[in-house]
């Protein structure tokens, strides 16, 4: 059993360190980085998906939901009494790092009203490394990662097409923009064809994904697999995977 706490910062990105051995690890990746376990893994590692608490309860209908007492706000109302991140404004999304300005909150619906001229902190900009200038610093975008592939889809061509499909390790998945939480996502899918319409994403054949869940043309559930990944900033994937592809470009 190992216990973890948030110790510092590398490249801005935040790092854990386990209680018992003193081990430095990459809060993305789950892999030692300096100390008595380097060469080990906290995998293999989930992912970690944007969703609201309609989506959480279509995955799982007995899902318990704990509502934390920091500030929030919904329906044009504060709950909470705590402090919150940020002036009293609940985190709804955590990207690696710090920002100022509505976009280290994911600009209050996932990965709509993103704020451009958001910056790093000082704090965070002194623990950089050598960076990749291929896109912008603070640009956020879906990064995919396997055994082969380092690959990041910028928003901007996620949010223009809706939906298309992409090759990851020789399958084939479907790039889309969750119309709920408006973040991208991706999961492997047999299909030809995909549209976003509503609230669904309308793939061939009469199935859909619904709240993260593809359905079959009569309403039966079908698991899926879906390839390891963050909706991030450019600046954290790049560093933690240098010489990562960017899709169409």
């Amino acid at each position: 059993m190992h216990h973890f706490d948030n110790v510092g910062l590398y490249d801005a990105l935040f790092v854990m360190q386990d209680r018992e051995s003193k081990t430095l690890w990459n809060h993305i990746t789950g892999e030692a980085l300096y100390g008595p376990m380097v060469g080990r893994s906290l995998g293999p590692v989930s992912n970690v998906l944007q969703m609201n608490v309609t989506q959480a309860l279509v995955l799982d209908g007995d899902l318990r939901v704990a509502i934390s007492d920091r500030a929030y706000f919904a329906g044009g109302r504060q709950f909470g009494t705590a402090a919150g991140f940020g002036g009293g404004r609940g985190r709804a999304s955590a990207p690696p790092g710090a920002a100022r300005g509505a976009a280290a909150r994911g600009g209050g619906r996932g990965g709509r009203g993103l704020d451009p001229d958001a910056s790093l902190m000082d704090m965070f900009v002194e623990t950089l490394g050598q960076e990749d200038t291929r896109r912008p610093r603070m640009d956020m975008g879906l990064g995919v990662w396997t055994g082969s592939v380092r690959r990041y889809y910028p928003m901007e061509v996620v949010r223009e097409r809706g939906a298309f499909f992409d090759e990851i390790d020789s399958r084939r998945a479907l790039v889309y923009l969750d119309p709920d939480t408006f973040t991208p996502a991706a999961v492997f899918v047999d299909s030809t064809t995909a549209r976003l319409e509503g609230a669904d994403v309308l793939l061939d054949g009469g199935r859909l994904l619904r709240a993260g869940v593809l359905f079959e043309r009569d309403g039966r559930r079908v698991e899926v697999e879906r390839p390891q990944q963050v909706f991030t900033r450019w600046y954290g994937f790049a560093l933690t995977f240098p010489g990562t592809e960017i899709f169409e470009q």
